[in-house]
């Protein structure tokens, strides 16, 4: 399990720090160079606070394995990462 989620950490690096940085320019269709910036980013103070307090950061990760198993991810993948309990 370890190994594939290494996997999808090399593989969806910009998704995972969009996700759990709520950065406004990093997503997967949302460029840094993109005129319209995600409507679930932060700005960079929000972040740096996210960053030296660590619990939005911990939540936000927290919402990134719940999100992947609600349609984001194919079941198959969700319980491959272990975000999902067999039932």
């Amino acid at each position: 399990m370890l190994q594939t989620r290494f996997q999808y950490a090399v593989k969806y690096w910009r998704l995972a720090i969009h996700l759990i940085f709520k950065t406004k320019h990093f997503g997967v269709n949302n460029l840094w160079w993109s005129q319209q910036p995600s409507a679930i980013g932060w700005h960079w103070y929000q972040i740096i606070f996210g960053i030296l307090t660590i619990m939005p950061i911990v939540r936000n990760y927290q919402s990134l394995k719940v999100r992947s198993c609600l349609g984001w991810l194919p079941e198959a993948e969700c319980l491959a990462l272990g975000f999902k309990p067999k039932a």
